[in-house]
């Protein structure tokens, strides 16, 4: 008797719906993990566990320091257009910072290709200037770093870049 109750369950049009549902939903998940596994761009940055350690022991020692650094962004950056990105130093003994090489780095997270750095000019007394141009939307990673008399000092900085 069980088995003709298990015939007819096949038969019952719901039941093979929520069997075709649940197999259709399967079925996407498989296909969502191996194109998501084919196409990942992998890690922004090949060092990227090394700078993370070095970052956070450097820290520290800037900290010591009390160098003031600050990077002031647009307030809506946009892809394409080429907007003024400024950074301020200042260090430990109140005096601005009038030479030196500031670099900015911009990384994004979701695409290592897009990464790349921009050398930063001095504009004003302790103030260095970049022209930038997104290439990208999205989220995307600051780093300013000054180099100054054998030390480097860095501030980072997160931003989403509109359309």
């Amino acid at each position: 008797m069980s088995e003709m109750n298990l015939r007819d369950d096949f038969k019952n049009p719901w039941f093979l719906g929520i069997l075709a549902l649940v197999a259709a939903a399967l079925a996407a998940t498989i296909w969502m993990a191996l194109i998501a596994g084919a196409t990942s761009p992998g890690l922004v940055s090949e060092d990227y566990y090394d700078r993370g350690k070095n970052h956070f022991n450097e820290m520290p020692k800037q900290q010591e320091a009390q160098w003031r650094l600050s990077l002031m962004a647009p307030e809506k950056p946009a892809v394409g257009k080429s907007q003024l990105y400024r950074f301020y130093a200042v260090t430990s003994d109140g005096k601005p910072v009038n030479n030196g090489v500031v670099t900015l780095q911009a990384y994004r997270p979701s695409d290592a290709n897009a990464d790349f750095n921009v050398t930063m000019r001095r504009s004003d007394t302790g103030t260095f200037t970049a022209l930038i141009a997104f290439p990208l939307p999205g989220t995307w990673d600051l780093i300013a770093q000054i180099e100054f008399g054998g030390q480097k000092y860095d501030v980072t900085q997160r931003l989403f870049v509109g359309d």
